[in-house]
């Protein structure tokens, strides 16, 4: 049913591994068992990659995959201080279209009053460039926040404002 010419399959090795695996019987068994059940009757050069290869792409395997992690915890709000510039978020816009050679945004947002602060930067900005740019941008109107908040996670925080407090010397 199945013949290996060249580096192709004929359809008969699709059809033989959607059998062994896509039919009610089959249950849609993970690449062991679909490899086991084809194997009883056919054999082709590099099967089991192929086999792999069909159940990765999968659909309903892939809706109906178990998790393999524990719950991921409730998200928690943000609490919004009264002091305006007390509570930062700095999210970068990147891979943008060259302008200036610039080719990405940090953005600075007070939580407060939602005023804004655009920094134009690189999209390799390290973490030492983005605190030398917070601080000739930012801090120099309105001082040192109590809370940031970023979407670079929060080891980028950790170092970000490691590197900001030593620019200051704090």
């Amino acid at each position: 049913m199945c013949e290996y010419v060249g580096n192709s399959f004929f359809p008969g090795a699709l059809i033989t591994v959607a059998l062994c695996h896509d039919t009610h019987i089959a249950g849609h068994s993970g690449h062991w068992k679909t490899l086991e059940l084809v194997s009883r009757n056919y054999w082709w050069p590099q099967m089991s990659r192929y086999i792999s290869q069909y159940i990765s792409t999968c659909d309903l395997c892939l809706w109906t995959k178990p998790w393999r992690h524990s719950p991921v915890g409730e998200l928690q709000p943000l609490s919004i201080l009264d002091t305006r510039w007390d509570m930062l978020s700095v999210n970068f816009v990147v891979e943008l279209l060259e302008s200036s050679r610039h080719d990405a945004i940090i953005t600075v947002i007070d939580s407060v009053s939602k005023r804004v602060h655009f920094v134009l930067t690189h999209t390799t900005v390290t973490v030492e460039g983005a605190a030398r740019l917070f601080l000739y941008n930012v801090w120099k109107l309105h001082s040192l926040p109590k809370h940031v908040v970023s979407d670079r996670g929060p080891q980028f925080l950790a170092l970000f404002t490691k590197e900001l407090y030593r620019l200051l010397g704090i």
